[in-house]
């Protein structure tokens, strides 16, 4: 006995000598490139929390090993995911690291593209704080974006270069936004950048940014007025379209709705509506296939590696076991503790998978969940409450993991985001709102002029205002939208 712990000192000393080294500066590269790509991967399912989890680990790895190009890629990562959960302060911050550490290194293309897409959020967050007058930062925008262009082209970056050139003629627009009437030069200028931008997209089949372009041009022509040539434009786009891009296609069928619905050809409105919810239906079931086929593939790689991991501690044990018993003892009681940790995190995954089957095939107001009320008040208040409000209360409700998963819980928080601000962007006033809800219930006007000691004629008022806010001609329509939109 007097010579057990010498020997078992020897043999952990062994073992632990047998282990990895220190990874070097190419392993390195590729841990952050792996991390940054599994970032994207969540980012395109919207698994944003994820995706910033895997984002700060790539940044951690990058600034341990010193590579600036890789620490300028995790940045550049973080601040698009800011951007898409709308943290523009965080963005701005990063992406201002991101170009101190970039720009000294701009004469390599590597960093010419890394800069020219530091650039490219900077003018977006520029375009994003025009709501006002008063708040434009369009100049400093446009400067922005037209550097990256510049250092896009340079490095023959392509998506980059489409990009910038969307950016541009998005802030050309804004330029025009509180402009009445427009002017002309700037409206001209704002659509060339958008047909460059969009003869990139095309010529180099970028679907991603090619709905981008379809979201710029359709605000384009609304500035200008020109309902027919939207519609004509949209429906050349829809029929160029892949049979399996669902998603540019729902975005086409919604905008042609509402044009639709403005010239007053409302037969075609409703057929093009009928498409909308066909093409969002394909876009969610394909969806809700990735995400299964991405959870089985991590389920089975869980599984490889329980099972590659048995099999080491089964080989350690086994010659530690030769020399000593005791030790042996010790492996496996660590090897069991560890299994039953894998099993539970294996757990973990069959309930998102369960959680996120049944979000996607329901509505959030009827979801087959015990939180179901909970979620309903939520989404019935969303649109008055600020995006931190509303990602507190999903937290607070996925506080019992028993009642909701924490990742559905980010998803479902991020629908109702976006739902809140496509409220925000209508402008409906709480009075609106509450007219809504009590049209919805079936009052007539004098009914929610006697509930609400209103006038009728200022009911009426109200529901003319809904009317033209929602682009909607009567209360069966209205209710539809209001539905849509989570307000009911």
């Amino acid at each position: 006995m007097k010579h057990f712990f010498p020997i078992l000192a020897l043999t952990l000393a062994l073992f632990a000598c047998a282990g990895p080294g220190r990874p070097s500066g190419e392993e390195t590269g590729a841990a952050v490139a792996d991390l940054i790509s599994e970032a994207s991967a969540d980012i395109s399912a919207q698994r944003y929390d994820a995706a910033m989890d895997k984002a700060l680990q790539a940044l951690e790895v990058s600034r341990e090993d010193g590579s600036v190009l890789n620490e300028v890629q995790a940045l550049r990562t973080i601040v698009g995911i800011d951007i898409m959960t709308s943290r523009d302060a965080d963005a701005w911050e990063k992406a201002l690291q991101a170009e101190t550490l970039a720009r000294p290194q701009a004469a390599r293309p590597e960093f010419k593209k890394e800069l020219a897409d530091i650039l490219i959020s900077k003018a977006k967050l520029c375009s994003y704080a025009e709501i006002s007058p008063e708040t434009g930062r369009n100049d400093e925008g446009l400067g922005y974006a037209k550097e990256a262009l510049t250092l896009a082209e340079e490095a023959n970056a392509v998506e980059q270069q489409c990009e910038a050139c969307f950016v541009i003629g998005s802030l050309y627009i804004n330029k025009n936004r509180w402009t009445n009437p427009v002017d002309p030069d700037i409206y001209r200028t704002a659509g060339e950048w958008l047909d460059k931008g969009q003869t990139l997209a095309d010529t180099y089949d970028l679907p991603r940014l090619r709905r981008n372009g379809i979201l710029f041009r359709s605000r384009w022509f609304q500035q200008g007025d020109r309902n027919e040539e939207a519609i004509q434009y949209f429906e050349q786009v829809l029929a160029t379209l892949k049979e399996d891009d669902n998603l540019t296609a729902s975005s086409l069928d919604d905008r042609l709705v509402r044009l639709y619905t403005r010239t007053g050809d409302y037969e075609k409105a409703l057929d093009t509506h009928d498409d909308y919810v066909y093409h969002i239906q394909n876009y969610i079931q394909q969806k809700q296939d990735e995400t299964l086929q991405e959870m089985e593939t991590r389920f089975q790689v869980q599984e490889k590696e329980r099972a590659l991991e048995r099999g080491r501690y089964q080989r350690g044990l086994l010659a530690l076991a030769l020399l000593l018993a005791l030790s042996g003892l010790f492996m496996v009681l660590n090897h069991h503790k560890k299994v039953r940790r894998r099993n539970e995190e294996l757990q973990k995954v069959n309930d998102t998978k369960e959680q996120l089957i049944e979000f996607l095939s329901k509505d959030l107001r009827n979801p087959a969940s015990a939180c179901s009320t909970q979620l309903e008040q939520l989404s019935s208040s969303a649109h008055s409450l600020s995006d931190e409000e509303i990602r507190r209360k999903i937290d607070d409700i996925a506080q019992d993991a028993k009642t909701l998963n924490t990742e559905v819980a980010g998803y479902v928080g991020n629908v109702l985001i976006e739902r809140a601000r496509r409220i925000t962007d209508i402008g409906l006033s709480q009075r609106e709102i509450q007219i809504i809800r009590l049209s919805a219930e079936g009052l007539k006007a004098a009914d929610i002029a006697e509930r609400l000691f209103l006038s009728v004629n200022t009911v009426n008022t109200h529901r003319k205002r809904i009317y033209a806010k929602m682009a909607v001609k009567n209360v069966s329509d209205m209710i539809r939208q209001a539905t849509e939109l989570g307000i009911l």
